[in-house]
């Protein structure tokens, strides 16, 4: 019952905090370019990895917008698997 309830929460949590960064890349599609080719500040939680990842999606063809949503969906994904991980293996 405790990991299901666990799991729940990193979710939710996880979520959350992928909803209020689409929100606030997505107000102005400039903005998302800006964070794609560097010129505007970013959040601290990623300094260069998150910005390359989506300029080498936007070389592909994506939009910066769908660029930056994808790399981020991919890293709260391993967010929320990383936390499981450590939670795992604090139980042990």
């Amino acid at each position: 019952m405790h990991r299901k309830v666990f799991r729940g929460f990193l979710l939710v949590l996880v979520s959350f905090v992928a909803s209020v960064y689409a929100r606030w890349t997505w107000q102005t599609s400039e903005r998302a370019a800006q964070i794609v080719l560097g010129l505007k500040d970013r959040p601290f939680v990623y300094r260069a990895f998150v910005p390359w990842m989506a300029r080498i999606l936007t070389k592909l063809g994506l939009a910066a917008e769908t660029a930056l949503g994808v790399v981020i969906v991919i890293s709260a994904i391993g967010l929320y698997y990383g936390l499981e991980f450590l939670a795992k293996s604090i139980r042990r």
